[in-house]
């Protein structure tokens, strides 16, 4: 589902292009920070928005002409992400260590993909994580062995040092 075309549908009479406009603004500024929109929802009234990139998410609250409140949580540190639902909506509950975003109001099948979206990043980062800590145990064992070679006259210090650099990529 694209969360962003739904939550332009659900803007309501009067506010499509105006959502369009809010969500195109924060796409080009995350884009320029090096972020990517990957999915978006918005309150029913459309004063709250949230956005969730590939880095963090970040709850947007309108409070007026002039007046905006950010809140920015970064994925690693969510804890959890809670929907509560209505006959009609969802309130979207996402906790993390010190912090949380609350957003009410929101479709209920919107609210769903967002849940979804955030936990498939999450599961994402841990497995970089994992496999970036695995690689270095296996970068450490490989260099190990070749320690071995070196010792054993079967590399020369030259070839040890050269491997040894393109292994850790200096």
């Amino acid at each position: 589902m694209d969360t962003i075309a739904e939550t332009i549908k659900f803007a309501g009479f009067g506010k499509k292009k105006a959502m369009a406009n809010q969500i195109q603004m924060f796409d080009d500024r995350l884009t320029d920070q090096g972020e990517t929109l990957l999915a978006v929802c918005a309150s029913i009234k459309g004063t709250k928005q949230l956005y969730v990139t590939d880095q963090r998410i970040i709850l947007h609250e309108t409070k007026g002409i002039i007046f905006n409140d950010e809140k920015s949580i970064p994925l690693q540190s969510i804890s959890s992400i809670n929907i509560s639902n209505t006959l009609i909506s969802s309130t979207l509950k996402i906790v993390s260590t010190g912090n949380k975003a609350i957003i009410e109001d929101v479709p209920q099948n919107i609210a769903l993909e967002i849940k979804n979206a955030i936990e498939n990043l999450k599961k994402d980062f841990k497995t970089k994580s994992t496999k970036k800590e695995k690689d270095m145990y296996d970068i450490g064992d490989e260099i190990r062995e070749l320690k071995a070679l070196l010792e054993d006259g079967i590399l020369t210090q030259e070839e040890f040092d050269a491997k040894k650099k393109q292994l850790l990529g200096i």
